[in-house]
């Protein structure tokens, strides 16, 4: 499993939430910090790369900082 993490507000977590469901099977995202507005972004082994592409194309659309888990 390939994990990162990122700082959201809630609105933009909907959004992000939506469009990582519209590509099935790339990634699922979680709450981890809901005060914080941390969100974990994990895709299967070997899909790394596209999971990559995918949170780039996303960084022009959603103001995401990425952040580590024990933020």
């Amino acid at each position: 499993m390939y994990t990162r993490f990122f700082k959201v507000n809630h609105q933009q977590h909907v959004y992000l939430t939506f469009l990582a469901e519209a590509y099935e099977g790339l990634c699922t995202v979680s709450t981890t910090d809901k005060q914080l507005g941390i969100v974990r972004i994990s895709a299967p082994a070997g899909r790394e790369r596209e999971l990559d592409d995918f949170i780039r194309a996303l960084t022009g659309e959603i103001d995401m900082e990425e952040t580590s888990p024990d933020d």
